[in-house]
């Protein structure tokens, strides 16, 4: 049966510990926290896969030290939605940090990664825009390798070092599942990720996103093997919420994981008071998950 993870956004990181506590009371299996270095005080971008401009004041605690928390005080499972990890200068960091968590959490740790959408992250961190999409293939090459027997060489177009050793490696390779929403980010998560964390999804559009994540399986003669499927369900088209059928058409279609949230998403609103999101968070738990 499928379960359920909490988004949790724009929230000051010990607010967000309490909404994980509150999440395991209800019964969600695990939490998802979101990820940016920083947001431009002045910028025309925003992210394409949201409907409006988002305030750039929002809250980004960092999510290892926010994951280690959560798995730390709960039994839940936690996971990165999303990092964007083309924009991080060294895969040995993010894979050592990785697999740190994962053995510490027993591991529940998931790291979600993706493109990004915004251009100041790549300009801050000096990598180039244009090599976003395969610096990020290569880097998730690398960390794979981290994971696995030692020693490790790699020799790419982006990184290059001799056999080494990075200890501690994880008791098993950390699940690595990629976001996206475009054709071609779908079907490359479906070529290299052990899963999809997608959000944001209407019950019509999910079988043809599916179904691109299918083909770029198939292309990388993947077909047979495991692979999780995280997605998360917008509005209907009347405006309604989701609801308990809503969640296990989703789940008859493959889908593993509900993403749950945003919580601001939800209520439609931009800054959600913490009590608000406490609400939304008990609301569900008796509406969806008792139910489910």
């Amino acid at each position: 049966m499928s379960d359920f993870w909490l988004h949790i956004h724009n929230t000051q990181p010990e607010e967000g510990l309490a909404l994980a506590r509150l999440a395991e009371e209800v019964g969600f299996a695990g939490v998802l926290g979101d990820d940016h270095w920083f947001m431009p005080a002045l910028s025309a971008n925003h992210d394409p896969d949201e409907p409006a401009p988002l305030p750039m004041d929002y809250i980004f605690p960092d999510f290892f030290a926010f994951g280690a928390a959560v798995m730390a005080q709960t039994k839940l499972r936690f996971g990165s939605c999303i990092m964007v990890l083309a924009n991080r200068t060294n895969p040995f960091l993010v894979a050592k940090s990785a697999a740190t968590l994962a053995r510490m959490s027993d591991d529940r740790f998931i790291l979600g990664v993706g493109i990004g959408w915004m251009r100041e992250e790549y300009d801050v961190a000096g990598v180039p825009w244009a090599d976003r999409v395969p610096r990020t293939v290569e880097m998730i090459e690398i960390m794979r390798k981290l994971w696995g027997p030692p020693p490790v060489e790699h020799h790419g177009r982006f990184f290059d070092f001799p056999a080494t050793y990075a200890n501690p490696r994880p008791r098993k390779p950390v699940p690595l599942y990629m976001g996206g929403l475009a054709p071609a980010s779908l079907r490359r998560t479906g070529r290299i990720a052990d899963g999809w964390m997608g959000h944001s999804c209407t019950l019509d559009g999910l079988p043809t996103q599916l179904a691109l994540i299918e083909e770029g399986r198939a292309e990388a003669g993947r077909t047979g093997e495991p692979f999780a499927i995280m997605a998360g369900l917008a509005r209907n088209t009347g405006g309604a919420l989701p609801d308990l059928d809503d969640f296990r058409r989703a789940q008859d279609l493959g889908v593993a994981h509900h993403h749950v949230g945003p919580i601001d998403h939800r209520l439609g609103k931009l800054y959600s008071s913490f009590e608000e999101k406490r609400r939304v968070v008990e609301e569900f738990g008796e509406r969806i998950i008792r139910r489910y």
